[in-house]
C-alpha cells in the first residue's frame, strides 16, 4: 500500500501525488521510442497555484517538464 494519495490522474499521461506529510509531486511520463517516468516536487508556489487552479496548472506544468524531463536539475527518474 502506498503512503501517497493520488490527487489527480490525466490521459495526458502524469499524475499529482499528495505524500504522508503533505507536500506534492507530480510524475510525468516523458521520452519518445524509449519512455520512463520522472517525479518532482512542487514548491511552495507550484503548490498554491495547483489548490487554485487544479488540472489547467498541471497540464501545464507536465508539458514544461515532457518538454525538458531534467526541469532545471529538480526532476528525479523513477525506477522502473
Amino acid at each position: 500500500m502506498s503512503d501517497e494519495e493520488v490527487l489527480l490522474q490525466s490521459p495526458l499521461l502524469y499524475r499529482v501525488l499528495r505524500g504522508r506529510d503533505g507536500a506534492l509531486s507530480i510524475e510525468v511520463v516523458v521520452g519518445g521510442f524509449v519512455q520512463f517516468e520522472v517525479r518532482v516536487h512542487l514548491n511552495a508556489e507550484e503548490t498554491q497555484s495547483f489548490q487554485r487552479e487544479g488540472r489547467a496548472f498541471a497540464d501545464r506544468m507536465a508539458q514544461a517538464i515532457m518538454a525538458n524531463p531534467p526541469f532545471g536539475g529538480r526532476s528525479v527518474k523513477l525506477p522502473t
